[in-house]
């Protein structure tokens, strides 16, 4: 004839309930370190990028300005609603030399020695950019700046053998900076490094650690 021997766990309801708060605070965690993340990570990209090439941190860092977007030298899209789904996708043009520190910044004006000629040309010029940090390189002996549509001095190049045609000089994408294999090395560890501890804080808060 079969025994039966019942037991009782003691406190069983309010373990049960312990179990439920832990499974919604770590859903909660996660879910506010994926918005962590959305927040912090461009910023955190943007700093290790700045280590490394000579352009300003806030104009690859997205933000608004006085409530509208302002003009960057790249955009970026936060795809994904869980940790692991989590993307930053970068986008954008080739930048020309202005974004790194160019110079002369504006091309030089011509002395008019007195002679009434306002078509003179300026003294000889070199236009530099500085697109890593601290190597300032010369672009380019027939390198010159000229107007651009926008109205901003821009560096130009004579393509060809006669005065026409002219093309931009461009450098770097903000995605290129970003794949350089040291930066895209560096900004890994960052990110991993950011996630770890927002989802340690997050943690620790939702379940009162």
């Amino acid at each position: 004839m079969p025994i039966k021997i019942n037991c009782k766990v003691k406190n069983f309801e309010k373990i049960k309930d312990d179990i439920k708060q832990i499974k919604e605070g770590s859903e909660k965690a996660l879910k506010d370190t994926v918005n962590d993340m959305k927040s912090r990570a461009p910023s955190w990209v943007a700093a290790v990028v700045v280590e490394t090439y000579n352009i300003k941190k806030s104009e690859i860092t997205p933000q608004n300005k006085n409530g509208k977007p302002k003009k960057m030298a790249g955009s970026i899209t936060v795809k994904g609603e869980t940790v692991e789904t989590l993307q930053l996708i970068y986008t954008g043009r080739l930048l020309t030399p202005t974004h790194f520190s160019m110079k002369p910044k504006n091309r030089p004006k011509a002395k008019d020695a007195g002679t009434g000629d306002k078509h003179r040309s300026p003294a000889p010029y070199t236009v530099s950019a500085e697109i890593k940090k601290e190597q300032r390189k010369v672009l380019g002996s027939n390198v010159f700046l000229g107007t651009n549509k926008g109205g901003s001095d821009i560096p130009f190049q004579r393509v060809g053998k006669g005065r026409t045609p002219l093309q931009a000089i461009k450098t770097l994408s903000v995605p290129q900076m970003i794949d350089n294999e040291t930066v895209k090395n560096k900004i890994r560890k960052k990110l991993d490094d950011g996630l770890d501890k927002r989802l340690e804080h997050n943690i620790n808060r939702q379940l009162g650690l």
